[in-house]
């Protein structure tokens, strides 16, 4: 597992990495960081700011550092944490402390809260930031495991929204159909799926649930009794914890790929309301409950071959090519090496007898070689002298060595131009289809994108049927491509600027850019100490963001001949943005909460997104949860836990349109 070393310089980078593998888990399909490697960059995290004496304002510590997103517009009625996973020990002394308590499978899909008054289901919601959760409840009616109970009075639910084995591969034929990657396992689905409208995958999702606030002696055998599916009911028989914990565990663990639905782990829970009370909830998790993550299965194999790529901002990527092996249901033939130390460290060789495994289920790994199993003619592997592609000397003033060559990472770029969580958010344009307009040499920068015709579209070649006959995209899919194009060029500056794909230009850096200099034309103009003067970049960034912008100077012509923002707002319901609106007297941004709903505000047409980016356009940075570094609290609900820690803690408390007021926004 690698190590991470933080110092002042990568402090804000590895934050912003931290925070969006987090997000990115909660929120959508894409899984940018295994389990273990984001629990390891966390203690590190927390390790540096204890050392520094950092006060951290990012909230990787609460519900999103422990798998948590950002909030949404439904307040929960109390803090939704995420389980506690400790190891080994500690699991078998929580279940010594409680002998009552049961252990139930840790379901792989995505936390829901639910809420029925009068027995009727009226909102749903996900997790989100633990204290807010975005509605999701159109998305989940007749799901199975959810019934309508009329007269059951008023309560709340919480459990699991996930894909059994059968439904996942129904929503995989679907997306096969519309020409999409198949989702990579169960939880990755869920993400995804709910992020499309309710029609495409009607019907495939199941619910389990954990926990709900109805006065029983065991609410979740009265759940059951009402027609819920519950975690345990999913079970043959009800396992006390207390008996062997571990072994409870580990038979849990020995038949999970025949239950027929996904789970990572187990949990371990005291099944009693009173005593669940009683034990009451921690800061980031409740007491009354422990959850156990099973070990990814090894599996031994031979490294064939050490293969060298160039990834999307010219870095050199490494993997390793071993003989194909089948671990959990899926055969794995390549595992990522990180960098070139991190490679001469571990000492991979050709003909290496390795352990494969999936980390987190999903990103294949391989252990440290048996070298008492290694041919004693073996050579140690010699870093490359350049680039693979072009030949030219990398650039080695990093761990990571890049090619600052760009035609080498082609693919690479646009693939992340395109994407919903970085980039522009243009469906269809990513993966094959990006492949091919490559190899058709209809795309070579992003710019390209937005030249694209319906015609070129329609006619690309996808490669060839079983008939032999050439399979190309097709009219209706080329017109829904060209539609996400139209829209795409409305995007805000910020995500304009990180389509770019320049070196230090990512998320967090993009909205500080945008948010410094309002318009791509200032930022071009910028000198070295003027981008150097922006948050978190310093001259070393700046030189390099400097000649990145010079060289992708007729990339951004082409952007903005085609008419993608350049600064100007297109959508957003207000004025020009005061500059620099959200700071304190000292100078210093001010750290803003939006809780609840801007609906019917003048800002009432925002996501919470754009909303964050309207924060920071204004000089502000925004947060998740009130704490004592909350400057601003906007609450269109007084009352709600927000409301209540805001005012206890003295915090400056607005309405929706008091805010709109603030930053010169109007009806018009």
């Amino acid at each position: 597992m690698r190590n991470f070393h933080i110092t002042a310089d990568n402090y804000d980078q590895l934050v912003a990495q931290a925070l969006s593998a987090a997000r990115s888990y909660e929120q959508t399909d894409i899984e940018e960081m295994p389990d273990a490697r984001f629990d390891s960059l966390l203690a590190a995290i927390l390790s540096y700011e204890t050392a520094n004496g950092i006060s951290p304002r990012h909230g990787l510590h609460s519900a999103v550092g422990h798998g948590g997103a950002e909030g949404g517009n439904v307040e929960h009625a109390s803090p939704a944490g995420s389980l506690e996973k400790p190891g080994e020990e500690k699991v078998i002394e929580f279940a010594a402390a409680h002998p009552d308590a049961v252990v139930e499978p840790k379901i792989d899909g995505m936390a829901i809260i639910v809420r029925y008054a009068d027995g009727h289901l009226v909102s749903a919601a996900t997790r989100g930031d633990g204290y807010t959760g975005e509605d999701v409840t159109a998305k989940i009616r007749a799901v199975e495991g959810l019934p309508g109970l009329a007269g059951a009075g008023d309560f709340e639910v919480r459990g699991e929204l996930y894909l059994n084995d059968g439904n996942l591969t129904k929503a995989n034929a679907i997306r096969a159909a519309a020409g999409q990657a198949p989702f990579r396992n169960a939880r990755n689905g869920v993400a995804g799926m709910l992020n499309k409208d309710g029609t495409t995958y009607a019907g495939l999702f199941s619910f389990a649930a954990y926990s709900a606030t109805r006065d029983a002696d065991d609410a979740m055998e009265e759940l059951s009794a009402l027609g819920f599916t519950t975690a345990r009911s999913l079970l043959p028989r009800v396992v006390l914890a207390a008996e062997d914990p571990m072994a409870a565990v580990a038979a849990l663990g020995a038949v999970r790929s025949d239950l027929g639905f996904p789970i990572d782990g187990a949990v371990l829970k005291v099944p009693a309301a009173a005593e669940r009370k009683t034990l009451g909830e921690g800061p980031h998790a409740p007491k009354w409950a422990v959850a156990y993550k099973y070990p990814p299965a090894q599996v031994p194999t031979v490294i064939e071959d050490i293969e060298l790529d160039i990834g999307k901002t010219g870095q050199l990527s490494i993997r390793a090519r071993f003989t194909p092996v089948d671990v959990d249901g899926s055969t794995i033939e390549y595992a990522s090496l990180h960098n070139v130390r991190d490679l001469l460290k571990k000492d991979i060789r050709i003909g290496d007898s390795v352990m494969a495994y999936k980390a987190n289920d999903v990103i294949p790994q391989v252990h440290l070689p048996r070298a008492d199993l290694r041919d004693p003619s073996s050579t140690p592997w010699e870093p490359p002298a350049g680039c693979p592609k072009c030949g030219r000397e990398f650039d080695k003033s990093t761990e990571l060595w890049r090619c600052i060559n760009p035609e080498c990472s082609v693919s690479g770029r646009i693939s992340y131009a395109v994407s919903r969580d970085a980039g522009l958010d243009i469906d269809g344009v990513g993966g094959s289809t990006g492949d091919a307009l490559i190899e058709a040499d209809l795309v070579r920068d992003v710019s390209d994108i937005f030249h694209l015709t319906e015609d070129q579209l329609a006619n690309l070649r996808l490669g060839r049927a079983e008939s032999g006959a050439d399979r190309v995209l097709g009219v209706k899919k080329a017109r829904k491509i060209m539609a996400e194009i139209e829209q795409a060029k409305s995007r805000p500056l910020n995500r304009v600027i990180t389509a770019l794909a320049m070196r230090y230009t990512g998320r967090t850096f993009g909205r500080r850019l945008a948010a410094r200099f309002g318009t791509m034309e200032n930022l071009r103009r910028a000198s070295v100490e003027e981008l150097a003067g922006v948050e978190g970049i310093g001259k070393a960034k700046a030189e390099v963001i400097h000649a990145a912008l010079k060289d992708n100077g007729p990339v951004i012509d082409r952007l903005a001949a085609a008419g993608v923002n350049m600064g100007t707002p297109v959508s957003a319901p207000m004025k020009a943005a005061k500059a620099a609106t959200l700071v304190t007297p000292e100078g210093e941004a001010m750290n803003v909460v939006i809780t609840g709903s801007l609906k019917g505000s003048a800002l009432g047409s925002l996501t919470r997104a754009g909303a964050q980016e309207l924060i920071e356009a204004n000089g502000g940075r925004a947060a998740g949860s009130v704490s004592k570094t909350t400057s601003l609290l906007v609450c269109a609900e007084p009352g709600s836990s927000k409301f209540l820690r805001a005012q206890e803690l003295g915090i400056r408390i607005v309405t929706p349109d008091e805010f709109a007021e603030m930053l010169g926004a109007d009806d018009r």
